[in-house]
């Protein structure tokens, strides 16, 4: 055959969690970085971002769990960083959106990579120490993640496969083959009936468990948490997107938002306004108190502008 695959090579590697190991040694650059040690080639290459890190927000130390909370377009968003991994940090962040949703009523958007985690909610979220130390408690930690598991998508999408197994579902063969959202509705339909009057089934059982060992890390959660407790919590309100919350937001537009404009454009867009931003710091540096006051303000209206007339533009459009 002439035909030829055209198959392209593509790099998964940022999809891979970090592993005990690699997490620790991201937390001890940090804290180097806060003392303003740049001993190799990549931290030397990473030096003005973390500059602007410190600058905007801190950089958390050995001892230290930062929370970042900013309001964008109306939404508050606290961005929480313990440097464990996806895997870990989106069981961190069903938790505390289910332990936050048991004290206060609203919806809570959560996303998370490598870094840390987010939560947003209209009516904000704590900014107390002891609310944090409430949401972030190894204590009954099994029973809440089961019962965040229950009322997220997590143990839907484990019991998928776990139905086909059991077959409860049949997925099919050539063209009359089930798609994978025809199989999650049909699943679907037998996780709510086993929920509502068989809880004690053993099939939902196994979905829970795998999404508590796989996909959670459970083992790895307690060990987070647990160190998270006996770390200081620095807690910063800043203006902006700080280089270690832009990641974790331009994820969640990807996952939770729904907008006429690409994700590329908002990501894009947002990114050269807080480039900008540190631009004019830089250059503005060697100025005065008085003019760097000034500039500082102008600079804010500049931005409050820019963002009004972003959400000016998107108040008619859905979310991306």
């Amino acid at each position: 055959s002439k035909k030829r695959s055209g198959l392209i090579t593509r790099w998964g590697g940022s999809r891979m969690q970090l592993s005990t190991e690699l997490a620790e040694g991201v937390r001890v650059r940090l804290a180097e970085a806060k003392r303003g040690i740049f001993s190799d080639e990549e931290m030397k290459l990473a030096g003005p971002l973390m500059r602007v890190q410190e600058r905007w927000s801190e950089i958390p130390g050995d001892d230290e769990v930062l929370i970042e909370q900013v309001e964008i377009e109306g939404v508050v968003h606290a961005f929480v960083f313990s440097f464990d991994g996806r895997a870990a940090h989106e069981g961190l962040s069903a938790l505390a959106a289910y332990r936050l949703m048991q004290k206060r009523m609203g919806t809570v958007l959560v996303s998370s990579n490598d870094y840390g985690f987010e939560l947003g909610m209209v009516r904000g979220v704590p900014m107390e120490e002891r609310e944090w130390r409430e949401l972030l408690s190894p204590e009954g930690l099994l029973e809440d993640v089961l019962a965040a598991v229950n009322t997220s998508t997590l143990a839907r999408r484990a019991f998928r496969e776990i139905a086909r197994v059991a077959g409860l579902v049949m997925q099919g063969f050539g063209k009359r083959r089930k798609g994978a959202r025809q199989m999650q509705a049909s699943s679907g339909m037998f996780f709510e009936v086993f929920k509502d009057f068989d809880p004690g089934n053993m099939l939902l059982a196994q979905a829970q468990r795998e999404v508590i060992e796989g996909e959670l890390d459970f083992v790895r959660m307690r060990g987070t948490l647990e160190r998270i407790e006996r770390s200081n919590l620095v807690i910063r309100r800043t203006e902006r997107l700080t280089p270690l919350a832009f990641p974790i937001w331009a994820e969640s537009l990807r996952s939770h938002e729904m907008s006429n404009e690409r994700w590329t454009e908002r990501v894009k867009r947002m990114m050269i306004e807080l480039e900008e931003l540190a631009d004019d710091e830089r250059r503005n540096s060697g100025t005065s108190a008085e003019q760097r006051g000034s500039g500082v303000g102008r600079r804010k209206n500049a931005f409050a502008r820019r963002r009004r007339g972003v959400v000016g533009k998107n108040s008619h459009g859905d979310r991306s």
